[in-house]
């Protein structure tokens, strides 16, 4: 993958329809950041290292294992508070589909099925973009 991190972020502020750049960096890396905590270590580091910068950083930040109820709405709902901003649900189960889209529209389509595989099958409606963009 190693697209770069500008292309990368301009591709998924895009996608997300946030139109400044400061902003989609930050529902980027939060919601990377939570979606490293619901996938395993080896994962989390796979999908780090084809990442650039930061956003591969926040996937591979929390070693923690994963929660107790792996739920797309407790996801959804972490996403959202740690954006902050007053970002609702809806607009934090937007984010999440726009990145891993455009995750899988970079290169990324093998690390994302692999994780994708870990998790439960709820969270398959998070990955139907990026099927699209794989």
């Amino acid at each position: 993958m190693r697209t770069d991190y500008d292309t990368l972020m301009d591709d998924f502020a895009s996608r997300a329809n946030i139109g400044n750049l400061a902003n989609a960096e930050r529902a980027a890396i939060e919601t990377l950041l939570t979606f490293g905590e619901y996938i395993s270590s080896t994962e989390a580091d796979a999908l780090g290292v084809v990442l650039p910068g930061a956003l591969g950083d926040a996937v591979t930040e929390f070693r923690a294992e994963s929660p107790d109820d792996p739920s797309v709405e407790r996801f959804v709902s972490q996403v959202a508070e740690r954006q902050g901003f007053g970002t609702q649900p809806t607009e934090a189960l937007g984010h999440t589909r726009a990145i891993l889209a455009t995750i899988a529209a970079h290169g990324g389509h093998e690390e994302l099925q692999r994780t994708r595989d870990q998790l439960p099958a709820e969270f398959e409606s998070l990955f139907e973009p990026a099927e699209l963009a794989g």
